[in-house]
């Protein structure tokens, strides 16, 4: 990246790391010049977009759909208390506004589907996966295979976290790392099996600097190899991964929507008798959030009534006296499984796709 000269106010503020040998006042002018997307403002998106802001990289756009939550503090520092219930995108603007003012901020608070991906990717110089499903993860990677834009992937599991930058002018992508999608629930996430906030810090800092060194031109990027962390011995091990002959170029999202799952499925699934959509939902459908106690305290449907899928699953009749039902979840899977679990034991009810997080990115 290339850009204007630095005022002196720019000269003040980034002095420590413009006086660094090998970076200077050209690199903190690319990163002033760039434009950096950034998928997801929670465990991984936080120290991300800290760093980032802080580095004073021009301008950070921000996608995610979600609400803060409680539990989500003890990893995810760019929010606080006081933000509980707002989206994550505005409570994370503010908090990069207080951090560095000069910068451009652009917030999404929508999914990132099939429909709007190589839109919103192709208008950045470098995208960062900080998600937190298989879904979207494969879905950036195959919109930035299609954009020619690099990927700043990383991933947390238990005490043990993942980094890689892939490019598919340089080699390597997602799917060579991980040629076939897992399946729904083979894998657990951080709800389940559990996450240490100081492990989301080491891997997005570590993603902060991929991105860094890419936008800057300084040492060299992990193209090709994905580093290794294990919390627990403080390890780090960096392994080659080299291009999958057999696998066929991605040149179209339409052709890979099966991979991308129920999690972004609103507005690009077909609707069947058991789901919905909601702009399709019927009038007078009474709603029910299937979500556990500590999700609903961000926020719900108003009106809809909160029964946690366990205990809807022990008595449905929790729900009963209504002439049409629809559950909903957080992105639409728990909702669907539900759904089908209680039509065979002979309730009549639907799921609602894409769940609460479909329901944030409704035009208000």
């Amino acid at each position: 990246m290339s850009g204007n000269a630095l005022s002196r106010a720019d000269t003040a503020r980034y002095a420590r790391q413009i006086r660094l040998n090998g970076f200077g006042p050209q690199a903190q002018s690319a990163l002033l010049a760039s434009h950096v997307l950034v998928i997801g403002a929670g465990g991984l998106g936080a120290p991300v977009l800290t760093y980032l802001a802080a580095a004073g990289v021009g301008r950070i756009s921000i996608i995610d759909p979600d609400t803060v939550e409680l539990s989500n503090l003890h990893r995810q520092f760019i929010h606080s208390e006081a933000r509980v219930g707002h989206r994550k995108v505005d409570s994370a603007k503010q908090r990069m506004d207080e951090l560095n003012s000069t910068l451009d901020i652009i917030t999404h608070p929508v999914l990132l589907t099939p429909d709007n991906a190589l839109e919103l990717i192709s208008a950045a110089d470098i995208v960062i996966d900080g998600s937190d499903n298989f879904a979207t993860r494969y879905l950036a990677n195959d919109a930035c295979e299609i954009l020619e834009k690099p990927l700043v992937w990383g991933t947390i599991l238990g005490f043990d976290g993942q980094v890689a930058v892939f490019d598919t002018r340089e080699g390597t992508t997602l799917r060579d790392l991980y040629p076939v999608v897992p399946a729904p629930g083979s894998v657990p996430d951080c709800a389940t099996a559990g996450v240490l906030g100081a492990l989301c810090g080491s891997i997005g800092a570590a993603m902060a600097m991929e991105t860094i060194k890419v936008l800057t031109g300084i040492g060299t990027p992990l193209y090709n190899a994905v580093s290794i962390h294990s919390s627990l011995d403080a390890s780090w091990e960096c392994v080659p991964v080299g291009r999958r002959p057999q696998r066929e170029p991605i040149t179209d999202l339409g052709s890979h929507l099966g991979d991308y799952g129920d999690e972004i499925s609103a507005g690009t699934s077909a609707e069947t008798d058991s789901t919905v959509t909601w702009a399709t939902i019927a009038p007078g459908t009474h709603l029910v959030d299937i979500r556990d106690d500590e999700e609903v305290s961000g926020g719900m449907v108003p009106g809809a009534q909160h029964v946690p899928m366990d205990d809807l699953l022990d008595d449905p009749g929790l729900i009963t006296g209504h002439e049409k039902v629809a559950l909903y979840c957080r992105s639409g899977v728990r909702s669907a499984r539900a759904c089908a679990q209680l039509r065979a034991q002979g309730t009549e009810l639907s799921s609602v796709s894409g769940g609460y997080l479909a329901y944030l990115s409704l035009p208000r």
